[in-house]
């Protein structure tokens, strides 16, 4: 059954509750009406103070406390490094609980147990145990616990017993996931797998062709002039190349910076070799129009990339595209909005000898000539998403072809154990934390929160949550939706 309740501070709360028709029946006599309150907002007495006359004063019942946030706790741990704002002999977490409970809010702890590093992307966790990070396709680390690592489960469990012990109400699991689906390469990950399946995870890297995994794109479908190198399964072109005057023009067709199989690495690193010319530089395009229509977070992720794969490069705003010395690779970072003008100076510089690798096809800009000669592409376009297949249309040096079958039933078998693999990992966790906690306290409740999307949160964040609520791992789930305005939580 799903029971509406209140508004919550950071979006709408839909409540699943496991095994009870109502949050009453789960726990009698009380209503949730709850407050997000992140780590820094209690860091002092007087803060916690205030935070709680801000609950009380708009009815809230209970007060999510960040008490595990960037790899750092609020409250002295045997386990964790505490926070570095926090006064020297200061528990603020039990001083909030004894403030709190005199005045009927209950306390429950928020634990950020996925991401763990802070803004400059350091992570206290990962310096004093690098083997509990996550890793990707490509062996690119991130700061995220790995789940099916079971020393970094105890660590989330000893944490849990240290705030039980301090009083708390409930307990609450917040990025109980993965980044996106492409993560879990680390070597203890690995060697666990191989020693249950009959197959190299390894091969599901995919640094060549076929390769199977998560694809999405806004992507150019037809071609004018353009070569198709290699196709998805449902009949998109995947990578496409076209020669342009004296120039030429690779097209990933797909959002490949996101780097969810190794085979776009590679092909980037042949494109590169094969084009760049002794002497010349690799410049990344910098389009302040696709920039501020839709931000910098692919720009940046596309540096990181180029950054990750060893290559040095300068940075090139639109309007000195032209000037590039004509050995130079142009790489156009999910470059959406082009001028006549800046499309006029792209064309010059393909047409003139140089080389242009586009990441994620420039769809809203097809309707300009200049754009359409480049590309060797129609206006034709279409978003997609999904789990793909891609594989080659012809015999190419720029494509690495492996030996691998094209049975595609065969890779999605694959996959749907690399999935249950990984969810068995958040699974036991939530699994051993539920015992312990309702072994010692069982009237203290346990929540996960979700994105409102439950199946975006099934096989883009691995968050088996159907599961969770069918073998009663948790109490409560939570997906939650964002609003920036009260005026559009009162619409929604």
């Amino acid at each position: 059954m799903i029971v509406v309740k209140r508004v919550i501070t950071m979006g709408l709360a839909i409540l699943l509750l496991a095994n009870c028709q109502t949050f009453e029946e789960l726990s009698p006599g009380i209503q949730l009406r709850g407050v997000w309150v992140q780590a820094e907002s209690v860091l002092t007495e007087e803060a916690a103070d205030a935070v709680i006359q801000k609950a009380e004063q708009g009815g809230f019942k209970q007060i999510f406390v960040g008490v595990f946030e960037t790899g750092t706790t609020i409250y002295p741990s045997a386990v964790a490094q505490q926070d570095d704002d926090v006064l020297p002999g200061l528990d603020p977490l039990t001083y909030l609980v004894e403030r709190a409970h005199e005045k009927g809010i209950q306390i429950h702890a928020w634990f950020e147990v996925g991401r763990i590093a802070n803004r400059r992307g350091e992570s206290a966790v990962i310096e004093a145990h690098p083997d509990w990070g996550l890793v990707g396709p490509e062996g690119q680390r991130m700061p995220w616990l790995n789940f099916t690592h079971p020393e970094a489960r105890v660590f989330i469990g000893a944490m849990v017993m240290e705030v039980l012990a301090r009083g708390v109400d409930g307990i609450h699991f917040d990025y109980l996931r993965y980044p996106d689906s492409a993560w879990g390469f680390d070597e203890y990950s690995t060697s666990d797998f191989n020693s249950q399946h009959d197959f190299d995870l390894n091969e599901l890297r995919y640094p060549d062709l076929p390769a199977y995994g998560w694809f999405e794109g806004n992507a150019l479908l037809q071609p004018l002039n353009a070569q198709v190198l290699a196709r998805f399964s449902n009949g998109i072109p995947a990578i496409l190349l076209n020669k342009y005057g004296s120039g030429r023009a690779l097209l990933l067709n797909w959002q490949a910076a996101e780097r969810t199989t190794a085979v776009g690495s590679t092909v980037l690193n042949r494109a590169i070799e094969t084009f760049l010319s002794e002497g010349s530089q690799i410049a990344i395009l910098r389009s302040e129009t696709t920039i501020t229509e839709y931000g910098n977070e692919s720009f940046d992720a596309t540096v990181d990339w180029i950054d990750s794969l060893g290559w040095n490069w300068v940075e090139v705003p639109s309007e000195e595209v032209a000037a590039l010395d004509t050995g130079s690779v142009l790489i156009l970072p999910y470059v959406y909005l082009f001028t006549e003008s800046e499309a006029a100076q792209l064309a010059a510089f393909v047409s003139n000898g140089g080389s242009a690798i586009f990441i994620d096809g420039p769809t809203p800009s097809m309707e300009l000539s200049d754009m359409r000669a480049v590309t060797g592409m129609l206006p034709l376009r279409n978003h997609f998403e999904g789990r793909l297949q891609m594989t080659a249309s012809m015999d190419h040096p720029l494509l690495p072809v492996s030996g691998r079958s094209e049975d595609i039933r065969t890779a999605k078998e694959r996959n749907e154990q690399w999935y249950a693999f990984r969810d068995a990992g958040i699974n036991s966790l939530l699994a051993e934390v539920y015992q312990r906690v309702k072994a010692e306290h069982p009237d203290v409740l346990v929540s996960v929160t979700i994105t409102s999307d439950q199946t975006q949160a099934k096989w883009d964040s691995l968050q088996d949550w159907q599961t969770w609520l069918d073998e009663g791992y948790i109490d409560i789930l939570i997906p939650r939706a964002y609003e920036d305005t009260p005026e559009q939580v009162r619409k929604t």
